[in-house]
């Protein structure tokens, strides 16, 4: 049902400043959010940052210089290398080249702890924190594009940024983002191809959509089975082949890029374009059973990840796992029912690789990092399911996402490298910290990316008052989406070339 305009008396006309698009309220919300935090160093951190600074400062894949910073890492005849897949590292290469530049215009040598961590802030917000944000606005607009409501986008994109995990690994100069942002967006090029005609603009939505799922790889290994679904997808749906050449050779090529470029890394490191770090990793004996540590699906793990008050998602991000319902009412209703069957394949994949997996908990984390992929194929479920609620199960789903992204804010503003050996990390570790204004807890590797931080805390605030500008921005932003989402919007026609009846 179409909305009133702004001009009636029951919505009068607002001022210019209020009457910003929902976009560029909920880019605002979100970016102030995930930008706020900085989660500090680790391990994990340290084996991405090592790769970056040996190709800079010596031209070497080799972290020999650095390697007893981190536990994870390699070691191949006689020297040693990261054993992370290297996209993110080769992702963030410029903006650290950059960083160097800027810190000796400074005149900071680039290579003191002060210069390293500024260095390891910019990666981070380079292939963390960015990524994440465009993960959201893809979200909502996706979620436009298929014909749902704004609304519905908006609480599918805010419920995936502030009320996930996702908010942790975003501060975090990790992989998973950079690759399941990836993902979404080769998953969103696919889709789109098979459902217009062979243009010179599908040509170039296959080769972003090629070059997005091969990077993916590159930057997370797990993710090949999920490239290899899309691909799969793509040739199904573009038979005959033979009007398609041109967009098929486009996502062939800038695919086959990506996998030069890792089949260079691996052989540069370790002799061979076929030969990955995890052949060789240090101190994890895990790693050798099965797919290197990943076996079949464990009852205890499986509960770990969705059940367990220590990493579930049921516990962590309970609006999240609600996509599911609306990606069954999706299948019930028959609207954007691939979608919704992609979607699904993508969750199911990732859980059951996370409970195959050896280390399942993912160390110190804030929820089950393996499941960071499945992450925005949860809310792609959630905007059909929020346009199916009445009125007032909508404002109660508001209530509930702000109640969640509290509890998020508990979690991330305190300790998002959270100990593998916390049982209730919320009612033993993050709200008693939380209470006694203890945040930023992460100072185990200050020596790796430096501590963790807020930008109240950069502004000099005290810990007490650090998270003060955090609550004001929300507010702001927060109340600025809502009203711009009650303008009328006009009607645009979805992937499958129908106009809804409404889509505000």
């Amino acid at each position: 049902m179409p909305e009133p305009e702004l001009t009636s008396p029951q919505y009068p006309a607002t001022g210019r400043f209020l009457r910003l698009g929902p976009r560029t309220w909920l880019t605002a919300l979100l970016g102030f959010a995930l930008f706020y935090f900085y989660s500090g160093g680790g391990p994990n951190q340290a084996s991405r940052f090592d790769l970056d600074r040996a190709l800079l400062e010596h031209g070497s894949v080799m972290i020999d210089r650095y390697q007893e910073n981190t536990i994870d890492k390699a070691f191949f005849k006689g020297h040693h290398y990261s054993d992370k897949a290297p996209g993110s590292s080769l992702a963030a290469l410029p903006i650290v080249a950059l960083a160097r530049v800027a810190l000796r215009y400074v005149g900071i040598d680039p290579i003191t702890h002060s210069g390293l961590v500024a260095q390891i802030h910019a990666a981070t917000r380079w292939v963390a924190t960015l990524p994440a944000l465009l993960m959201c606005l893809a979200i909502f607009d996706w979620s436009i594009r298929r014909g749902f409501s704004r609304k519905g986008a908006a609480f599918a994109a805010v419920a995936l940024g502030l009320t996930s995990p996702l908010w942790a690994y975003a501060t975090l100069f990790w992989g998973h983002v950079l690759s399941g942002f990836c993902l979404l967006a080769g998953a969103r090029g696919v889709m789109t191809l098979t459902q217009q005609p062979p243009t010179k603009a599908a040509a170039r939505t296959a080769l972003l959509a090629g070059l997005a799922t091969g990077w993916a790889v590159v930057t997370e290994f797990p993710s090949a089975v999920p490239a290899m679904l899309l691909t799969a997808v793509l040739l199904w749906r573009l038979r005959p082949w033979s009007g398609w050449t041109p967009q098929l050779v486009a996502y062939a090529a800038a695919a086959t890029a990506t996998a030069l470029v890792l089949g260079a890394y691996n052989l540069a490191a370790f002799g061979s374009p076929f030969h990955l770090g995890y052949t060789h990793v240090q101190g994890f004996n895990g790693m050798q059973s099965g797919l290197f540590g990943v076996t079949w699906p464990r009852a205890d793990a499986l509960f770990g990840i969705l059940l367990s008050q220590r990493r579930g998602l049921l516990f962590l991000a309970p609006l999240l796992l609600l996509g599911l319902v609306g990606h069954g009412i999706s299948l019930v209703r028959s609207r954007q029912r691939r979608i919704a069957i992609l979607s699904l394949f993508m969750i199911a994949y990732y859980v059951l690789l996370n409970g195959s997996y050896t280390y399942w908990d993912g160390g110190y984390s804030y929820g089950p990092r393996h499941l960071a992929g499945a992450l925005p194929f949860l809310a792609l479920g959630l905007a059909p399911l929020f346009d199916t609620l009445r009125r007032c199960l909508r404002w109660l789903a508001l209530a509930a996402m702000v109640g969640a992204a509290f509890l998020t804010v508990v979690a991330v503003s305190t300790d998002a490298m959270t100990p593998d050996d916390v049982a209730k990390p919320m009612s033993q570790l993050f709200w008693p910290a939380f209470r006694e204004a203890r945040v930023g807890l992460n100072f185990r590797s200050d020596d790796v990316g430096g501590p963790a931080t807020n930008f109240g805390l950069a502004l000099g605030l005290d810990a007490k008052h650090s998270l003060f500008p955090l609550f004001a921005g929300l507010l702001l932003a927060g109340t600025g989406l809502l009203i711009s989402l009650r303008e009328p919007a006009s009607p645009r026609p979805t992937e499958n070339g129908d106009t809804p009846q409404a889509v505000s």
